[in-house]
C-alpha cells in the first residue's frame, strides 16, 4: 500500500515510533507529511512519549566533515553523528545550548558573529550584531517552558569583562548591562531563573573562588551578587580547574580534589552538590581510582552534564567517565564506542546537555 495514502492516525502511530532524526528527515518528503509532523497535536503527542536522556559533544572531524555534533543516548546507550554543514562556514564554536537549540559563534570580515540553530531540523538563525563581543564568548542560553510549537522563546546571554548582553528571541535585539565585575564569571549556568557563575578571586599562582548570581526577568538588570556563606569556609578552593553544572533544585561544582588548599596535587574527582534551598554543601560522589589513574589534570579535559549524569573526557582515553546518580548515589561507569576520540579522526571540543527536538524554532 501507498503510505502517503494512509488515514493519518495509522501515519502518526508509526511516526510516533521513530526517532527525532527520522521524523525530521521525513517532514520533506511529501507535503502531507510534512504537515502532520509539523501539526501542535503530533509534537505534542511525540514529546510526552519521548523521555531519554542526552548529552551532546562538539568537535571538528578529520573525515570531511568538518563540524560535527555527536549525541549520545544515555537511555539506550547509541551514538548519533549530525553534521553542522548546513551552517555558513563562518559559524565555528558552539557556546551555549538549551534544549534542542545551540548558539554557535565565528567571525565574517573580522567581526564576532553569531546565530542560534536547531540542528535536527536544520534551521538556522543569525543574531544581529553585538558591539565588543569576545572573538568567543562565554554565554548561556534559557527558553521559556512552555512547549508549544509556536511558542519557542529563548533568551541568550553573553557574559563580558564589566556586562551583560541579553538577546530575547521575542524581540530579536540586545540589552546591555553593567556588573560591576572587573572579569566576567567563568562557566555560567541557570537554575530556576538565576544564572550562576565561578569568579577567580585569586592570582595567577593560587585561585580563589567565589560563586556568584544574577537573577534574570523582566526589567530585572543583571547585577552580579556574591554567593556566600561563612560556614562554608574554603570548600570552593579545594577544587582544581572547577565546573559549575546544574541539577534540580542544586548547583554541582567538579573539579580535580586537592590534597590542601595551597596545594596543585589531586588524588581524584570530586563532585560537590549545593542544595539551593537551604545553601548547604555535601560531597556526591568521588571518582574511584580504577577510573581517574586514566586522567592527567597536566592535560586537556573536559567536565560536562548535569542533571543526573556527569560526564569526564580525557585527551589520552578514547572513552568517557560517566557518573549516574541513581537514588542519590553516585553510579560510575564507561561510556564506550565514542565516535569523538576514536582515532583521533574527530577533535572534541566540548561537550553539554542537549535534547535533539522538533519544536525548538531559532
Amino acid at each position: 500500500m501507498d503510505t502517503m495514502r494512509l488515514p493519518s492516525d495509522v501515519l502518526e502511530s508509526i511516526f510516533l515510533r521513530l526517532s527525532v532524526s527520522d521524523v525530521a528527515k521525513a517532514r520533506v518528503v511529501c507535503r502531507q507529511w510534512k504537515l502532520l509532523l509539523c501539526s501542535h497535536v503530533f509534537l505534542t503527542r511525540y514529546g510526552d512519549l519521548n523521555h531519554e536522556n542526552w548529552v551532546a559533544l562538539f568537535g571538528e572531524s578529520g573525515l570531511n566533515e568538518g563540524r560535527v555534533l555527536v549525541l549520545y543516548n544515555a537511555t539506550l546507550s547509541t551514538w548519533h553523528r549530525v553534521a553542522l554543514n548546513f551552517l555558513p562556514a563562518e559559524f565555528t564554536d558552539v557556546i551555549a545550548a538549551v534544549d534542542g537549540l545551540l548558539c554557535v559563534a565565528g567571525q565574517i570580515n573580522g567581526k564576532n558573529i553569531m546565530c542560534v540553530c536547531n540542528p535536527i531540523t536544520r534551521a538556522y538563525k543569525i543574531l544581529p550584531c553585538l558591539h565588543e563581543v569576545p572573538s568567543l564568548p562565554v554565554a548561556v542560553m534559557v527558553r521559556s517552558n512552555h512547549k508549544g510549537y509556536q511558542c519557542t522563546y529563548y533568551q541568550l546571554i553573553v557574559l563580558r569583562g564589566d556586562a551583560v548582553a541579553v538577546y530575547s528571541s521575542t524581540l530579536s535585539t540586545w540589552v546591555e548591562f553593567n556588573t560591576g565585575l572587573p572579569y566576567r564569571p567563568r562557566s555560567p549556568v541557570v537554575c530556576s531563573g538565576v544564572i550562576y557563575g565561578l569568579q577567580n578571586m585569586g592570582s595567577p599562582w593560587k585561585s580563589s573562588w567565589r560563586l556568584v548570581y544574577a537573577k534574570l526577568g523582566e526589567g530585572c538588570k543583571e547585577v552580579w551578587y556574591p554567593l556566600y556563606r561563612s560556614e562554608w569556609g574554603e570548600i570552593l578552593d579545594i577544587l582544581r580547574q572547577p565546573r559549575l553544572l546544574e541539577a534540580k533544585e542544586c548547583l554541582l561544582l567538579v573539579g580535580g580534589l586537592k590534597h590542601s588548599v595551597a596545594s596543585n596535587l589531586c588524588s581524584t574527582f570530586v563532585i560537590l552538590k549545593l542544595d539551593l534551598t537551604t545553601l548547604e554543601w555535601c560531597e556526591a560522589a568521588r571518582m574511584p581510582h580504577a577510573f581517574y589513574k586514566h586522567f592527567d589534570l597536566n592535560m586537556d579535559f573536559k567536565i560536562f552534564g548535569g542533571g543526573s549524569s556527569v560526564y569526564f573526557s580525557s585527551k589520552v582515553s578514547p572513552r568517557l567517565v560517566a557518573c549516574d546518580f541513581i537514588d542519590g548515589k553516585g553510579v560510575w561507569h564507561w561510556v564506550r564506542d565514542c565516535p569523538v576520540n576514536s582515532y583521533q579522526k574527530t577533535f572534541f571540543c566540548k561537550g553539554f546537555p542537549f535534547e535533539p527536538r522538533l519544536d525548538c524554532n531559532p
